[in-house]
């Protein structure tokens, strides 16, 4: 049973926070919820999100005019997000060149079919369901994706019928070292994962920025090499983008040849700008306060939220975990002999190091001082070890800039000490304490510059 589109009565009353409104406001308020005609309609919006902004509680941070519109963007200073709303120029009882959406209609490509940018929706598009934006905002935390994405698919499951609703990461962002999003892996497409539309038309999407429909798949040429099940149907692909980034593509496919129309490829590019400003809103918050600012890899509070969770991960799926903490051997001479911004820079360069030598799905954060963690989930004894060790040795080859001329830094070592869950360790607190304090203190013990797991001295 397909949703019916929201309505302006919906916005009002799910959008619209009545408890800050004054006298000013709620008398604009009446007048959205009285008014049917739709120019009117969205001028009341508009005038009513200004009052918002005079109040403290939006920010217009651009209006511009476009094609016969008036283009204004808002910043809800309480719950963060953005909201674009399209006005028109002239006063009701004139024509208006475009929907409540702010997107002209188009014809499709004659050899594709396909629809993209702004041809995407058409004048009889209806409104944006802006209701979304209240409900994931008041039900998700600070940094919290997984719910609010995975509210996002489902919103698309009852609102256009699909088949497939499917999010999926850059590449780039995927790799990044400065940012970890394994927490949304349940809700996103993983990189060897089949789905509806081919790495060619995802890539034109990221790279553009625009989304694009095709309304019959069987007759588009790339589709030709899909597996059977994707070379039927229709297909909305969008950029989850935010501010001109561009962080993956939602794709919304269904077995029927048209099946969207193109108010629902609004929908969809519209649920996809929201679903990157999530993203990166995500990605600012985690660089403020999961961010260690000296090496600028993850920090002591994100490695505990992590570590917390992939227990939970291992115990729930049976996969084996394994916790390298990690000590940079003699570091108080750096400090002594070419100061404290080169040591700064020592311990950037070893976080670093570590990283490079990680694996993707590992999380390297600064424990504290001189001493770093690493988080090797889903692995077994002998790949964790080969990853210590490969960290081990790549230091101790690393030629360190000191930030002096002249002068670099060789010979600089750390030591290891490893355990693993369930294997070596049955709680957070026994993991965290047999790969610290006994494990790295044999490394210290026995010479430094080695790796030392615990079953190494405690056989079993």
């Amino acid at each position: 049973m397909r949703r019916a589109k929201l309505s302006y009565d919906e916005l009002v009353h799910r959008l619209i926070p009545v408890r800050y409104l004054d006298e000013t406001g709620l008398a604009l308020y009446r007048r959205l919820a009285a008014t049917r005609d739709p120019a009117e309609r969205s001028l009341a919006a508009a005038d009513l999100l200004d009052r918002l902004c005079e109040l403290g509680y939006m920010k217009l941070t651009a209006r511009e005019e476009v094609d016969g519109t008036v283009r204004s963007t808002y910043r809800n200073l309480v719950s963060l997000d953005t909201l674009v709303l399209s006005t028109p120029v002239v006063r009701p009882g004139h024509p208006s060149t475009t929907s409540a959406t702010g997107l002209r209609g188009g014809a499709p490509d004659a050899e594709t079919g396909e629809l993209s940018g702004t041809e995407a929706a058409s004048d009889d598009a209806g409104p944006i369901p802006w209701s979304i934006l209240n409900t994931i905002s008041a039900s998700s935390r600070r940094v919290d994706l997984a719910g609010p994405l995975g509210y996002l698919s489902e919103f698309l499951d009852e609102t256009l019928d699909p088949d497939h609703v499917k999010l999926r990461l850059s590449e780039n962002l995927l790799t990044s070292q400065a940012s970890s999003l394994v927490d949304i892996e349940e809700v996103i497409a993983s990189a060897d994962e089949e789905t509806a539309c081919p790495a060619e038309l995802r890539k034109r999407v990221e790279s553009e920025a625009s989304a694009l429909a095709v309304p019959d798949i069987s007759s588009h040429p790339g589709f030709a090499d899909r597996p059977p099940a994707w070379r039927r149907g229709s297909l909305i692909v969008a950029p989850l983008m935010a501010e001109a980034y561009v962080y993956g593509t939602l794709e919304v496919w269904s077995g029927k040849t048209s099946a969207f129309s193109p108010g629902d490829i609004a929908t969809v590019s519209f649920v996809a700008e929201f679903a990157g400003g999530l993203i990166r809103r995500r990605l600012q918050i985690e660089e403020l306060i999961f961010i260690d600012q000296t090496t600028q890899i993850h920090n002591r509070r994100y490695f505990d939220e992590q570590l917390t969770r992939e227990l939970e991960r291992s115990k729930r799926t049976a996969h084996p975990m394994a916790l390298l903490m990690i000590d940079l051997d003699d570091f108080k001479q750096v400090n002594d002999t070419y100061g404290h911004a080169a040591g700064d820079s020592v311990l950037r360069q070893v976080g670093h190091v570590l990283l490079e030598n990680a694996r993707q799905v590992d999380i390297v954060a600064r424990y504290g001082g001189e001493e770093f963690a690493v988080i090797l989930p889903r692995i077994t004894r002998e790949t964790a070890l080969t990853v210590a060790e490969r960290m081990r040795s790549s230091v101790a080859s690393h030629q360190f800039v000191t930030g002096i001329a002249g002068e670099r830094l060789r010979g600089m070592t750390i030591s290891v000490g490893g355990a693993l869950y369930p294997l070596d360790a049955n709680t957070k607190n026994e993991l965290m304490d047999r790969a610290d304090r006994v494990s790295l203190y044999e490394a210290k013990r026995g010479g430094k510059d080695r790796v030392v797991f615990w079953q190494d001295t405690h056989g079993t």
